[in-house]
This record gives C-alpha cells, structure tokens and sequence, in this order.
C-alpha cells in the first residue's frame, strides 16, 4: 500500500509538471543552467540585463545568463556548432513573464555573431519550415510559438510554450524594442543580388561561413532554391578576390566532386567554361564570371541543372 500510494504521489507530479513546459525545450535547445541563471521573483531585474527593453506587459522573471564559445554546448546541445562555425561571438539570454501570470513566460535568446553576413548564416541555417513573414528587420519571421530575427550583428530567437493573445503582444513588443534599442543599419547583402528573382522559391536563401557542400575550400558561399519544373535545385554564389581565383575555386571544387566518384557530363548549354560533374544521382554545375564563382548543387537532372544554371549564369 506504501508503494502504491508512493507511485501515485509521482504520477500525480508528472501529470502537473506537464502543463509548465521550458520553451527551450521546444525550441530545440537544452535547458541547462549557468551558476549564474538562479530564478528570480517576476519584477526583479538583475543589473545589466534585458530589462530597459521591457514592455508593460511584461516582467522579468529569471537572472541573465551568458555563454560563450567554451560553454556555448551547455545550453544549446547539438546546435552549437552552426554557430560556432558561424562566427559566434556571445550568448544573452533571460527569460521574462506576463505580468501576474507566473507560468506564461518566455525566453529571449540574443546571439552575438560579429557581423550582418554572420547574423545571417545562422538565421537562415535555423530557418523553419511553418515561418510566416514578420515586419520587424528585413530578415524576420514568426511561427506559432516564436520569432526568428537577425538585428545588424545579432540573432534573436524568442520561444514561449503558452503562446496566448498576451504572450504574443509581450514577445513582439519586447523584439521590437530591442531593434529599437539597437538599430540594425544597412542588412543589405550585395550577394543576393546575384540571385535571379525568376521561378525563386521565397525565404529560400542560405549562407554557409565554411565547408559548404562539405567541400572545406568552399567558404562565405550564398544559395537559394529555384523551381525547375517539378524539381527543386539549390544555386550558390561566392565572391573571390580575382578572376583567377574564382577559376580556381571551381576548377578545385570539380576535382573535389571527381575525386569522390563523380563523373564528367558532357556541355548541353551556352555557359562558357562551366564544369558538370554526376555524383550519386545528383548534377553539379559550377562555372566562374569574372569574381564570382557560382552553380548549382545536387540537382536531380542534368536537364534542371542546367535550366537554373543558365538563369544564374
């Protein structure tokens, strides 16, 4: 009887401790606290935090914690390393509640990246599948729970579990703030404007700082998706310092895509010295244009390589 009643003292905690999930969690990312993270009363507000981006509707409900490239595991377990790969700087992240609502909170993430290109790698490496465009920075979405930003030099992510009419006004409000707080200014990358507007799927654009295509010549490579008919391919652009280098990428990244049992297709379009490659089923297509290397990756046929290829070209 002793055990039964014990069993049902731990079923009965399960069944309440449900209903307070971490948005972390959700989120993807590991709940791990900093020594320094101790929970504080809704209200209170830790010196150098969050807090002067507060809106009305909201309180801070936890300390500040702070990561670094050492620690940056601790908290987001099996995704540092996009970040780190990125460009990662530092981690702030607090967490806040609406007011008088203890158990309606949210946690605000603040990635560090060092510059635009860098906000933007790893805003577009964490891009969602259910995003919703969002008025906030011109790389900004939103999904049920959450909101996904790059502000100038940093990422934002902020992740409730209750995403009610309250939480949602608090979360956008405190976002906004904080853009305020902290101008973005010019986000403009030159290199999307290599990227045909023609058969573009929207939001599809990507920036990988090292080893794009697990080629570790490849760095500071841009990609978008297209549609080819039916199919799906994914172009790329890279900026080199000369012509010549840009030759030489794609003469490197040809050799790459050989060595690893690739082989050569033959020309079936007008782009001059472009190189095709076959590999597992997928199409390459790489070709240089003055400082600008650029192609496409893993097409599923020579046909819709070299229909976006062209375009590209």
């Amino acid at each position: 009887m002793a055990i039964l009643l014990f069993l049902g003292v731990i079923a009965a905690g399960v069944f309440r401790q449900q209903f307070h999930y971490n948005p972390a969690v959700l989120a993807g990312t590991a709940p791990v606290q900093s020594k320094s993270s101790a929970q504080a009363k809704p209200g209170t507000a830790p010196a150098a935090d969050f807090s002067a981006c507060l809106p009305p509707e909201l309180a801070v409900f936890g300390a500040l914690e702070t990561f670094n490239a050492d620690n940056l595991f601790d908290k987001i377990d099996g995704k540092a390393e996009l970040y780190l790969s990125s460009g990662f700087v530092g981690l702030r992240c607090q967490r806040f509640a609406v007011k008088a609502e203890p158990d309606n909170w949210l946690e605000f993430f603040v990635y560090e990246m060092g510059g635009v290109p860098q906000a933007f790698a790893v805003y577009s490496g964490q891009h969602r599948a259910d995003a919703q465009p969002l008025d906030l920075t011109p790389y900004a979405y939103k999904t049920a729970n959450a909101l996904f930003f790059a502000c100038g030099r940093y990422y934002l992510e902020v992740v409730t579990a209750t995403p009610t009419e309250k939480m949602l006004a608090g979360m956008s409000a405190l976002s906004r703030n904080f853009v305020a707080q902290n101008p973005p200014g010019d986000m403009r990358l030159p290199e999307l404007a290599y990227f045909p507007a023609e058969n573009l799927e929207p939001d599809s654009f990507g920036f990988q700082v090292a080893d794009t295509f697990g080629f570790d010549q490849f760095k500071n490579v841009f990609s978008a998706k297209y549609r080819a008919g039916d199919a799906e391919v994914q172009a790329f652009v890279a900026l080199r310092p000369s012509p010549e280098e840009a030759v030489a990428l794609r003469d490197a990244y040809q050799n790459f895509l050989l060595a690893n049992g690739g082989k050569e297709l033959p020309a079936k379009g007008n782009i001059a010295g472009a190189k095709r490659v076959e590999l597992l089923d997928a199409v390459e297509i790489v070709f240089s244009q003055g400082k600008v290397m650029a192609g496409v990756h893993a097409a599923p046929s020579q046909a819709a390589a070299e229909q976006v290829a062209t375009l590209l070209y």
